[in-house]
């Protein structure tokens, strides 16, 4: 499948998720997962007796799953704590004996922005310590993941045996791009977050490029807000961190190839054409936006040249 498929379809299952809750995402969860593994087996409720909190499992693995999505995502921390505690001390005490636990992942579908509650995080800990296994959330960027490393015979069967073509979509940016310079606009301020370059590296790479003063103090500000950049990774799959490293990476070869070698501002027409080619509109919101991500990848050499230590020499 090719990029511009694989997002559409990024795209649909996203607003999927986003658009389920209670059994219409369990139900979405058990097919991604069936598809995803096939050892996985889910488990139909018994009349009163229910599922024994049991909504899935690897037996092979002893990986169990239970699944938590609330029609309200911003339910009340101690109710979603009470949920856990519950489920997990029923699920342990019938299935232990049938198939010993040795994975426990509490499925929450958090729709790509709140994670899980501290008070989550520390049952699950106390779980692993209590019971010596290994104890998760499952968030709604983990089950994308899973569907998107997929066959694509099977992503377009759980959409619904369809996908539309990218060039019969209208006003929908298809890339991860517009999505992550939408959310860096959106993003909020944080002084606390800030981030700060490594002056050495930054400078050491800098020099080596031999970017100017001007492009090289854009990157040092734009690179005080790489926290937000951070912040959409962590609720987000792999799928937008490497696809947005793709894009960056191919946008400076392109300009490493169209603009020629010899000229001495080389680094800097450089840097203005990965900048107008990220960016949608030529604004201060979005421009802010695309300099912050290429300050990201500069930081992380995925666009200009890493600097190469002189070897030394040897007498030996």
């Amino acid at each position: 499948m090719n990029l511009d498929k694989l997002y559409i379809a990024r795209v649909i299952f996203k607003n999927r998720i986003l658009s389920s809750h209670g059994q219409v995402f369990e139900d979405l969860f058990v097919r991604v997962m069936q598809a995803y593994d096939k050892d996985f087996r889910p488990v139909k409720p018994q009349g009163r007796e229910g599922d024994k909190k049991n909504d899935g499992f690897n037996k092979t693995k002893g990986q169990y799953y239970q699944v938590y999505s609330p029609e309200n995502s911003s339910d009340k921390e101690k109710e979603s704590y009470k949920k856990l505690d519950s489920t997990f001390e029923e699920l342990y005490k019938y299935w232990q004996p049938i198939s010993p636990i040795k994975e426990f992942y509490w499925v929450y579908n958090d729709r790509f922005q709140t994670g899980v509650y501290p008070s989550i995080e520390r049952a699950l800990a106390e779980i692993e310590q209590k019971h010596e296994i290994k104890a998760d959330p499952f968030l709604s960027k983990h089950l994308e993941d899973a569907f998107l490393s997929l066959p694509e015979f099977e992503i377009i069967e759980i959409l619904g045996g369809h996908l539309p073509d990218h060039n019969y979509i209208e006003d929908v940016s298809i890339t991860v791009l517009g999505e992550v310079i939408d959310f860096l606009i959106r993003g909020k301020f944080n002084p606390n977050n800030i981030t700060f370059p490594n002056e050495i590296n930054f400078d050491k790479k800098i020099r080596f490029n031999k970017l100017s003063k001007v492009f090289a103090t854009l990157l040092r500000t734009a690179f005080h807000q790489d926290y937000i950049i951070n912040e959409y990774f962590n609720y987000n799959s792999k799928f937008a961190k490497e696809n947005l490293k793709t894009v960056f990476s191919n946008f400076y070869k392109e300009a490493i190839e169209e603009i020629p070698d010899g000229i001495p501002e080389k680094a800097d027409l450089v840097f203005d054409y990965i900048l107008n080619k990220a960016r949608p509109r030529n604004n201060m919101a979005e421009t802010n936006a695309v300099l912050t991500l290429m300050a990201h990848y500069f930081e992380s050499c995925d666009i200009y040249e890493e600097p190469v230590e002189p070897k030394q020499n040897s007498l030996f």
